[in-house]
Formats: structure tokens, sequence, C-alpha cells
């Protein structure tokens, strides 16, 4: 009886053993060393589904982003710098594995358009409003004031009629 309790705790710890040794294997915070997050902070996870960098994608079993953690991690293991992996990442994947726009060339022209087409919208608008605002108008002269006074003497008084007739502020046509 005691040889096979024996036998059973035996069993239970080597199944325990086997299972921490999986779940060890499957871990994938093991390749989240702040070397693979420098490196992984400048690269793109190009998963198509996420907006996010190598460094911080969070996504589970992310089809991209765990095979290119383990490549930089492989990468730095062998003592390339962080340079040199990013380089050779690019030269294989091209611009785009990289998250942010090179300051150079084509990558310049990303950073500086945002702000060209702020000027250029703000100057059209500007220009805009300057030419059809409305201009001042012209001085009245006195016979065209004497009409007007006439007109809204008239006015006045039809709809000073209009309130004294009771219809609730309708008046009638003549």
């Amino acid at each position: 009886m005691r040889a096979s309790l024996q036998r059973w705790n035996l069993k239970l710890l080597a199944a325990f053993l086997f299972a921490l040794a999986c779940i060890w294997a499957q871990d994938p915070t093991t390749l989240l060393t702040p070397g693979v997050m420098r490196v992984g902070e400048r690269l793109a996870c190009r998963c198509g589904t996420c907006r996010n960098t190598v460094a911080n994608c969070p996504m589970l079993r992310c089809h991209y982003t765990e095979p290119m953690r383990a490549r930089i991690k492989a990468m730095q293991d062998q003592g390339q710098s962080d340079k040199d992996i990013i380089s050779m990442i690019v030269q294989q994947e091209g611009v785009v594995a990289l998250a942010a726009p090179p300051g150079e060339g084509w990558g310049l022209f990303t950073w500086v358009m945002p702000g060209v087409a702020l000027l250029a919208g703000f100057s059209l608008y500007s220009w805009w409003v300057r030419r059809n605002r409305q201009k001042e108008a012209p001085p009245v002269s006195e016979m065209d004031q004497a009409v007007l006074d006439r007109f809204r003497d008239q006015i006045e008084s039809e709809l000073g009629d209009a309130g004294d007739s009771g219809q609730g502020g309708r008046s009638s046509r003549k």
C-alpha cells in the first residue's frame, strides 16, 4: 500500500513538472527582455489587425510579433547591435517595418507634409474670408433716405393696425 502511494505521488510529481515545462515553453514573456523591447519599439507590428509596435502588441499569439521578438532575441544573443538588427529587418522587409518613417528622403516628406497642408489650408481659408468679406454699405442719399423712412412708417402703421384688429398678428390683404 505504501509503495503504490509513493508511485502515485511520483507520477503526480512527474505530471506536475511536465505541465510546468509546457507552460514555461509557451510563455511569451521570456522574449520581453529590455533589449528586445528597445528594438521592438522601433519596429511596427505588421499583423494587419493592430497599429502597435513589436514591443507593445497586445494580441495573444500574434502571428507576426512573436516570431519577430524571437528573431530579435536571437540576433542580440549573436552580439548584433540594435542599429544592425533594425537595418537588417528593414533591408529584408522594407521601410514599412519601421514604426515611424525615417527622417530622410520620402520619410522626411511624411513628417513635414501635415504641417505644410495645415498652413496651406489656413492660408487659403484666410484669403477666401478676406475676399468674400462684406464691404461697407455706401452712404444713402437724402432722397433714398426719404423713401426708406416712408416705407418704415408704412410698415409700422400696418403692423400697428394688425395688432389692433385682434387677428393674432395676422393682417388681411387689402
